[in-house]
């Protein structure tokens, strides 16, 4: 009955009204908020702080976001949001806009001058405060009255920025849903109890960087144009080493390959298959000590040491192929496989190491985090990851320098 009686008071007696008849009024627009400054009313935090208990990054029903929106603005309750920010850099120059079922455009309830990394906060809907001015989309005012609260669907919210890394987020296609589970160290088999390692918020945000850049990687128009024809890229290998084609000359699907005979994918077939690794299922980003890297179901996995200095360095094998296990290929397809010539695992690693050449990734510098200097927190010893790139690299060869996502 309340939500009957809520979205009423939005149609019949919530006022939005363009712009104002005196031509000498003045909008009297919210106050801009630097979340670098916010009091305490705000509970303002940095999540996954070195310090801070594995306990709440495992939490999957408080710490998770997609892959495309690292700045997430979630309802709480009848008139508040909770912001975060998963991203280990700060944003500038943001607008959350919201809109209402009865008002066609959208209109600005929030500009934060900065959002520093890692950050959450929360903060009242001004129209659940009292009747205010607001900045419509299309850059006039409008007035609204105060509304008592809102049930869930009964406004909603999106962000905008001038901040060139929010540009880089944008142009994500990839919606997958991140969380960590524990499940998997909690259940090492008695043979192999370190088979699967806790992670920590130390590793977390390498884990949230690497897979933000790597959701990048594969949204890259380069990268799509090279997937659906990847036969042309092989050619084009073959052609520069001078020699033939090794191995499959396509993608090719999970049935057993017998005597060099695979089960080639259409051209339909390969544009539903990069639809797998984008699309909105969950992915369990976990940790491995064992003598072998896992994936499958919503599970990938590489060992630390890819977590805090591999993907600085490009070498993305590991994660590329339990990341094709994860979304649904095994060892028979060259989706997953590095052999007979290489598929996915080979291509997406030249791929990758040819954008940080580019420094066409939303993170490039490992200095963001210096994790690799962290060493309570981590089992292993490590210097600094140094980026090169091979002279051969199958995308330099190519596009010599060419190609940056603008």
């Amino acid at each position: 009955m309340f939500s009957i009686l809520l979205l009423a008071n939005l149609f019949f007696f919530t006022s939005c009204e363009d712009g104002n008849d005196d031509e000498n009024y003045k909008p009297n627009y919210s106050a801009s908020i630097d979340a670098t400054n916010l009091p305490a009313g705000n509970k303002p935090m940095t999540m996954f702080e070195d310090t801070e208990s594995s306990s709440k990054m495992y939490n999957k029903s408080d710490r998770w976001f997609r892959v495309n929106e690292p700045l997430q603005v979630i309802q709480k309750g009848k008139d508040s949001v909770q912001i975060s920010l998963y991203s280990p850099v700060g944003l500038t120059d943001v607008k959350i806009y919201a809109k209402l079922p009865n008002y066609n455009k959208r209109f600005v309830i929030y500009t934060f001058i900065k959002i520093p990394a890692f950050h959450r906060s929360f903060h009242q809907i001004p129209l659940t405060a009292g009747k205010n001015d607001y900045l419509s989309e299309t850059g006039s005012p409008i007035t609204i009255d105060k509304i008592e609260g809102f049930s869930s669907g009964g406004i909603e919210f999106s962000v905008e920025s001038s901040d060139p890394l929010f540009t880089k987020f944008k142009k994500i296609k990839s919606s997958r849903l991140v969380q960590f589970s524990d499940s998997y160290h909690l259940n090492n088999p008695a043979d192999d109890p370190n088979k699967y390692l806790p992670m920590n918020p130390v590793l977390a945000k390498e884990a949230i960087t690497m897979i933000i850049n790597f959701s990048y990687a594969i949204s890259h128009p380069l990268y799509y144009d090279t997937f659906m024809n990847f036969d042309r890229y092989k050619k084009e290998q073959a052609a520069t080493a001078g020699t033939s084609i090794n191995g499959a000359i396509n993608w090719h699907g999970n049935a057993d390959d017998v005597d060099g005979v695979y089960d080639y994918l259409t051209k339909m077939q390969i544009e539903q298959t990069y639809t797998t690794y984008i699309d909105k299922r969950s992915l369990y980003i976990a940790m491995v000590g064992g003598d072998s890297a896992w994936g499958g179901g919503p599970l990938a996995s590489q060992w630390e040491s890819g977590y805090v200095t591999g993907h600085w360095k490009g070498e993305m094998s590991v994660w590329s192929h339990e990341y094709s296990h994860h979304s649904g290929y095994n060892h028979s397809s060259n989706l997953a496989n590095s052999g007979e010539g290489g598929g996915q695992q080979e291509m997406l690693t030249h791929f990758y190491k040819y954008l940080i050449y580019l420094n066409d990734l939303p993170f490039t510098d490992p200095e963001i985090l210096k994790t690799y200097t962290k060493t309570n927190y981590l089992t292993g010893t490590y210097k600094k990851p140094v980026f090169t790139i091979d002279q051969k690299n199958p995308f330099l060869l190519k596009y010599k320098g060419e190609g940056k996502w603008n």
